[in-house]
């Protein structure tokens, strides 16, 4: 009497070792982009409170901070967070320096810059405009756009242009 066993071949053992390899392969740069998206994220939350002090600064100055003490901010080192080395006002522009430790490129920054409304007379509305996109008709940028992130790790917003 033959007694039949009960297991996997070796052939089967090598078949699932292959796919499970297989699906390594493509989740991890996959996964990779998603961690640097993550990171640069950060950036929108840490810039979030400064966007207001600008916004108030403008209604009531008529005009936009020049740097971080105009708006009674501390030093731009001393703004960062677990990514972000530095939050820097220059001329209304938030430019938000990365630290090399983010893994984004060399010297990884962001620009977030106000987009004030073209009307006579002035109502002092802005709005934010970051990285490579462009105001809509109607809206003039300020301040120099210094952003050199790869566009893969910042949201679509950052991207878009203007209709």
């Amino acid at each position: 009497m033959q007694t039949k066993s009960h297991g996997f071949t070796l052939i089967e053992l090598m078949f699932v070792v292959a796919i499970i390899g297989i699906l390594a392969a493509t989740a991890i740069p996959a996964y990779s982009d998603y961690l640097k998206r993550a990171k640069v994220s950060e950036a929108f939350i840490l810039a979030s409170s400064i966007t207001k002090s600008i916004g108030d600064y403008y209604a009531y100055h008529g005009k936009l901070p020049k740097d971080n003490h105009v708006v009674g901010l501390p030093e731009p080192q001393e703004l960062g967070g677990e990514y972000v080395e530095a939050l820097e006002i220059e001329n209304g522009a938030i430019h938000v320096k990365f630290q090399e430790e983010a893994r984004l490129n060399d010297a990884p920054q962001l620009t977030l810059r106000p987009a004030i409304v073209n009307a006579y007379p002035p109502n002092n509305a802005l709005t934010w405009v970051c990285g490579y996109a462009e105001a809509v008709e109607g809206m003039t940028l300020n301040g120099d756009n210094k952003t050199d992130i790869n566009p893969q790790y910042l949201p679509q917003v950052c991207l878009q242009q203007p209709r």
